[in-house]
């Protein structure tokens, strides 16, 4: 026991660690096994880079030949000095337990660093999931296998007589559904309070701990739900809609989401590695948060949105009428962030497009100047977000970058 405890002590002590003992990795896992995978801190960052270890998974094939970056660093970014500090860039990264941070201009990693992860590793994504999500939608939209104006139960004859009938695609996909208001609102405790609709789909998963009331189908609770308020009135951010465009997208096609995932964007796009998909203990997809992905493969993702991706693809995964629409949609009234969730998107304006995941993971695009950022990161033990790079320093980035 005086090991163990020891053992447990020394990882938590090392937020920036790379490698793992037989012995440190078995101690994590009892402490997780003792709490939760998400607790936060220097244990999450070991979870949230192994995840096929905790869950089931399905996996997300990469094509026989993968895109070929370019790769030609820029001093300008190397040399940032960011929010007035004089510490180096790496080290600023590194302050804020940075996993992994790429930047990537036109088809060519300009800066590329890895912390307490390894190139090769698949590193969850979290909600910036939800836009892979909506990516499936938007292929299948253009490939006229779905309107987006169409009731949901069009696609998904189970939520026939719900109160889901009579909701568009639009809408869920625009999380303005009106079926959940409160997923994001912690004082409700989405994530800790076994009543809440949260915490009941993801412990129907498998993601939380299961509760005395925990639903034993997740497709049984979701057509069960009651509507909450009209249907496009207001933007509510709630992984439940992300969860029915998952199934909408499964049914329509008759594959599965990980087959999906191959299909219409892991081998278009050229990744060069697998990914996976973790699964509830039945195979039931996590569309909302599941998936684990190499940085370069998010990259890769996230050069879709770019103007010469777009043309590329001929508009067949994302057409430039998507991508305005994502633009136009209207900002909530918040005092944080002007979100606005259009096509599951967190944050769109000044040429750019923002998907952030739990723990501080970021995709950022800047479709015009054909710039993506990403970068994985770990939640801090009281999943706060002072970790994460400030917009400032975002901004500094995005100019360093468009120096020739």
């Amino acid at each position: 026991m005086l090991i163990l405890v020891f053992l447990v002590w020394h990882y938590c002590a090392k937020g920036q660690q790379l490698y793992y003992t037989i012995e440190e990795s078995a101690a994590i896992h009892d402490s997780i096994n003792h709490s939760r995978w998400d607790v936060g801190a220097s244990l999450s960052s070991y979870s949230f880079r192994y995840m096929s270890e905790f869950f089931p998974t399905a996996i997300i094939h990469k094509p026989t030949s993968s895109y070929p970056f370019r790769y030609k660093p820029k001093k300008s970014i190397d040399s940032l000095k960011l929010d007035s500090s004089k510490v180096s860039f790496d080290e600023y990264l590194s302050a804020r337990h940075i996993n992994s941070l790429i930047v990537v201009q036109k088809g060519t990693i300009v800066y590329e660093k890895y912390f307490s992860m390894l190139p090769e590793d698949q590193h969850t994504i979290q909600s910036i999931n939800k836009v892979i999500t909506s990516t499936l939608v938007t292929h299948l939209i253009n490939e006229k296998k779905i309107d987006i104006n169409q009731s949901i139960e069009k696609y998904i004859p189970e939520l026939k007589g719900s109160d889901w009938q009579g909701i568009s695609v639009k809408d869920i996909l625009n999380m303005r559904s009106g079926m959940d208001s409160a997923s994001i609102d912690f004082e409700t405790g989405p994530f800790t309070n076994p009543k809440h609709k949260n915490y009941q789909l993801e412990s129907a998963l498998g993601l939380l701990p299961k509760a005395d009331n925990t639903p034993t189908s997740v497709y049984k609770f979701i057509i069960d739900l009651k509507r909450e308020r009209a249907p496009g009135l207001k933007a509510e951010y709630s992984n439940i809609n992300t969860f029915v465009l998952g199934w909408m997208v499964e049914k329509v096609t008759q594959k599965k989401y990980a087959e999906l995932v191959t299909e219409m964007i892991w081998k278009p796009m050229g990744a060069s590695s697998d990914a996976y998909m973790c699964l509830s203990e039945k195979g039931i997809p996590w569309p909302h948060g599941g998936m684990s992905v190499t940085l370069r493969d998010l990259a890769r993702f996230g050069m879709l949105y770019t103007k010469s991706e777009i043309i590329a693809q001929k508009e067949s995964i994302i057409s430039f009428k998507q991508l305005k629409e994502i633009f136009d949609t209207a900002p909530i009234d918040n005092m944080f962030a002007p979100f606005k969730w259009g096509y599951q998107w967190d944050l769109a304006s000044d040429g750019i497009i923002v998907k952030g995941g739990f723990g501080g993971q970021i995709l950022l695009v800047h479709p015009e100047k054909e710039i993506v950022i990403a970068y994985f990161n770990f939640p801090d033990k009281d999943w706060g977000i002072n970790n994460m790079i400030s917009d400032k320093a975002v901004s500094e980035i995005i100019k360093a970058t468009d120096i020739e």
